[in-house]
């Protein structure tokens, strides 16, 4: 014989058993969350031992995918409100504003590291870079010569050094294209 009547008991079983389910989630969402930080402790301290720049590309990263769940989180709360468009309101907010920030000190970050710890080899870079501007109007012509002399050089037939030279002179037509492109396109044409 019942106490209470037969609905407060399953009233109650059925509010035991919302209770539960809703510690049970916490509880995954907490141990999940604590999974996450150990295993970012853990990729911070390796990063650490093997460098500078790695340490610092790592930071960033974590700092960038840490603030995701705030982003995506207040576009759900937008969405959740009928707001349109969510994630372009949230671009435009203080949380994507804090987003883009730590996208831009991150990057410039791990630039300016990689920077120092390459210095020797930014001259040769610079110097490679020039030559390629220089050349670079003459792509057609000295990707021709290029590919018909490589082909000679490995004993290739005149056939196959022709093919050689087309291909140079597709690729550097295909330069000439994609550069135009890009100029028009910064000129606003």
């Amino acid at each position: 014989m019942l106490l209470f009547g037969s609905a407060a008991v399953t009233g109650a079983i059925k509010w035991i058993a919302i209770i539960g389910g809703v510690l049970l989630f916490l509880y995954a969402v907490i141990a999940f969350a604590l999974y996450l930080l150990g295993e970012s402790v853990k990729a911070l301290q390796e990063a650490k031992a093997l460098g500078r720049d790695a340490f610092l590309i790592t930071l960033m990263g974590l700092a960038a995918i840490g603030f995701l769940p705030i982003v995506a989180g207040y576009a759900l709360l937008l969405w959740l409100q009928s707001v349109p468009k969510p994630f372009e309101v949230v671009a435009h907010s203080w949380v994507g504003t804090i987003w883009l920030g730590i996208f831009v000190v991150g990057g410039s970050t791990v630039a300016i590291s990689t920077l120092i710890t390459r210095r020797d080899m930014i001259i040769p870079a610079l110097r490679y870079a020039l030559g390629l501007l220089i050349r670079s109007p003459l792509a057609p012509v000295f990707l021709t010569m290029h590919g018909w002399r490589k082909a000679r050089m490995a004993g290739d037939g005149v056939v196959s050094s022709t093919a050689s030279a087309f291909v140079g002179l597709f690729f550097g037509l295909m330069f000439w294209l994609i550069a135009f492109g890009l100029i028009m396109g910064a000129l606003g044409k």
